[in-house]
């Protein structure tokens, strides 16, 4: 021992320092000390992107104690924003009745109205409660449940102020020169007006916007769901309506909540809660609330 330490020692220190700019790795091969900290970064950014990816997942996709609802907000009074900012309407009060008696915490995703679809099949949504029609079409890709709304067998037309001379049909307005009629992006009336090449369909995200584009004259009209022309027209008595009757194959079965085709256990689920609400009057005290304004 006391030679180790002694005069051989020095020796011993020297050959040490010329090995001070290298490091062991862990698999026990020496390599520059500068790698040290290329491994180190590295290492720290894979630690990273676990953590990033474990909370993208647990935010993104449903769990067991969430309820997460895709909706798209600017769409009344089904759901839209109020004063504060806070999302409202008759399709929130139905997704909260709906997370309570099924003892989850409701989660509300808004989102643009053509993605929710997709977001429900690709299972980063729960379900679906957004004001959506049910169609032949819908329910070849997920699975609706009726919860408001008849048959409707026509959509409606809505003018400010006066419906102009000599239009009685959308067919008339499309004998007009360069005419423009709003909808909401996504919605029904949208693929509607697929039928008129001579009319320019703007679309829009929401229903608020079609509307204030007839407004301020820079849409002739706008189409939307008969409901939902009743409803504004309560809140703006300068519309006038006129009624688009629909082609018997195209007929509206309703609104719907959406639910993915695989998940048999919660359409069941919400068939019952719905079939309770209407046998309660519960159902028809929200629509009253919300359609006709009496509490």
């Amino acid at each position: 021992m006391n030679y180790c330490l002694g005069v051989k020692n020095n020796e011993f220190n020297k050959r040490l320092g010329a090995l001070r700019p290298y490091v062991l790795n862990p698999i026990g091969i020496f390599m520059p000390a500068f790698f040290k900290k290329y491994i180190i970064a590295i290492f720290a950014i894979a630690i990273l992107g676990i953590i990033f990816m474990k909370h993208f997942q647990a935010t993104e996709k449903p769990s067991q104690e969430t309820l997460i609802i895709g909706l798209q907000s600017g769409y009344p009074p089904f759901e839209f924003m109020d004063t504060t900012g806070k999302i409202v309407g008759f399709d929130v009060e139905i997704a909260e009745i709906i997370a309570e008696k099924l003892q989850k915490t409701l989660v509300i995703k808004d989102m643009e109205f053509e993605g929710e679809i997709l977001s429900l099949k690709q299972g980063k949504i729960d379900l679906i409660i957004s004001g959506m029609n049910i169609t032949p079409s819908r329910l070849k890709e997920i699975l609706m449940v009726s919860y408001h709304g008849e048959e409707a067998t026509s959509l409606s037309l809505i003018f400010w102020n006066e419906i102009p001379p000599g239009v009685n049909t959308i067919e008339d307005i499309a004998l007009l020169p360069n005419p423009t009629v709003s909808v909401e992006s996504g919605a029904i009336p949208e693929t509607y007006m697929h039928r008129y090449a001579n009319i320019n369909a703007k679309s829009f995200q929401g229903a608020l916007g079609p509307l204030m584009d007839v407004k301020y004259g820079k849409s002739m009209a706008n189409l939307v769901e008969p409901d939902v022309a009743e409803y504004l027209q309560k809140q703006h008595p300068e519309i006038k309506i006129l009624n688009v009757p629909l082609p018997k194959e195209e007929t509206i079965m309703g609104f719907g909540i959406g639910i993915k085709k695989e998940n048999q256990e919660l359409f069941q689920q919400i068939q019952t809660i719905i079939q309770g609400l209407k046998a309660s009057g519960e159902l028809k005290q929200l629509e009253n609330k919300w359609f006709k304004g009496v509490e």
